[in-house]
C-alpha cells in the first residue's frame, strides 16, 4: 500500500509555489535536507518524478509534479476545512488572494474588510499583479484564487461571474469633447493617448483602435492605474479604460469625465477564477459569497444601454 503524509504533500506544495528546495525550506522553517527528502520520498512513493532539479533554474515540475500539486492543494484545503469544523466552523490560517491591478482599488477593500470582520482569524494576503502574471501565481499555488477579467476564455479555469462592463474614454474635464454624450473615437485619433500597459489592458485598448483600421499616438505607456487617470486629468492626453472607479476625480484632485465610446466595446466579464481541477477550501468559498453579497457596492455604472452590441 502506498503511504503519502499531508507533510509530504505540505513540503511538496511549497517547492512549487517558491521553485526551488532552499526557498520552499525557509519558507517552511526547516533544513533543506528534510524538504529533499520529503520529496524523494512522494516520487518514490507514487511512481514518478514531480520535479527537474538544477542548479540555475532551481526546481520545475513535470506533467505529473503539475498533476500532484493540484490534489495535493485539494487535499490540504480539505484537511484545513476538518480542522474548522473542529473549531466550531472558525476559520483560520493563511489567505491568499490575486487582483487585477486596475480591479484592486475599486473592489478588494469592500470585500476585504467584511472578510475581516466575518474571520478574524483568518490572514490574508493579497496580490496585485498584471493578467498573465496572476495566472502563473494561481497555477503555481501561489493563490487561493483570483479576480480578474474575462476568466471565462480559459476553459482550465472555473469561475464565478461578478460583474460585467465595458471600455470607455478618459478625458480631463476641459476637453473639447467633454460635454458630448458619446464618444466617436475617430475624433480622438490624432490626440495624446494615456496608454494603459498592462494586459490585458492593451490588447484591448489597440484591439479597438485596430478593428475600426485606426492607430493610435501613444505619448505615455503607463503600468500605474491611478498615474494614468492623474495623467489624463492633467491634460496630457486622453485613455481608454475598462475599469471604472466610482468617482471622476483623480489621485491629486483633479476632475476627469468618463464617456461612452462610438463604436460600443465588446462587453468584459469580471469574475473570481481558480483552476478547474482544484477543490476551493472553506476561506475561498467564503470569499466568493461575500463578494457576490456585495455585487451592487463593487459593480461600475455601466455608461451603455442595456443590450447594447460590441463592436
Amino acid at each position: 500500500m502506498t503511504h503519502i503524509s499531508l507533510r509530504q504533500l505540505e513540503y511538496f506544495r511549497a517547492i512549487a509555489q517558491t521553485g526551488s528546495l532552499t526557498a520552499a525550506a525557509e519558507n517552511r522553517r526547516v533544513s533543506r535536507s528534510t524538504i529533499a527528502a520529503a520529496l524523494d520520498d512522494l516520487e518514490r512513493a507514487l511512481g514518478s518524478q514531480l520535479g527537474v532539479r538544477s542548479k540555475s533554474h532551481g526546481i520545475e515540475l513535470t506533467e505529473a509534479g503539475r498533476a500532484v500539486l493540484d490534489s495535493a492543494i485539494t487535499i490540504l484545503g480539505e484537511v484545513d476545512d476538518l480542522e474548522s469544523i473542529g473549531s466550531e466552523y472558525r476559520l483560520s490560517g493563511e489567505f491568499v488572494i490575486g487582483c487585477f491591478s486596475s480591479l484592486a482599488p475599486t473592489v478588494l477593500p469592500r470585500l476585504l474588510r467584511r472578510y475581516a470582520a466575518e474571520h478574524p482569524e483568518v490572514r490574508t494576503s493579497i496580490v496585485v499583479d498584471s493578467a498573465d502574471s496572476l495566472d502563473e501565481r494561481l497555477r503555481a499555488g501561489q493563490l487561493d484564487l483570483i479576480i480578474s477579467y474575462n476568466p471565462h476564455t480559459d476553459p482550465s479555469l472555473a469561475y464565478v461571474r461578478l460583474f460585467e462592463t465595458r471600455m470607455h474614454a478618459l478625458l480631463p474635464a476641459g476637453h473639447r469633447l467633454a460635454g458630448s454624450s458619446t464618444i466617436a473615437v475617430r475624433d480622438l485619433i490624432d490626440e495624446p493617448l494615456v496608454l494603459m500597459m498592462t494586459p490585458p489592458s492593451i490588447d484591448e485598448v489597440l484591439g479597438y483602435f485596430a478593428r475600426q483600421g485606426l492607430r493610435p499616438h501613444v505619448r505615455f505607456r503607463i503600468t500605474h492605474f491611478e498615474l494614468a487617470r492623474s495623467l489624463v486629468a492633467a491634460g496630457l492626453g486622453y485613455s481608454l479604460f475598462i475599469q471604472r472607479p466610482t468617482h471622476n476625480i483623480s489621485y491629486d484632485g483633479m476632475p476627469l469625465v468618463t464617456l461612452p465610446l462610438d463604436p460600443v466595446p465588446p462587453v468584459q466579464l469580471v469574475g473570481v477564477a481558480w483552476p478547474r481541477v482544484r477543490r476551493l477550501n472553506a476561506k475561498a468559498r467564503e470569499l466568493i459569497r461575500i463578494a457576490l453579497d456585495e455585487i451592487d457596492a463593487i459593480s461600475p455604472e455601466s455608461l451603455y444601454p442595456d443590450g447594447a452590441v460590441g463592436d
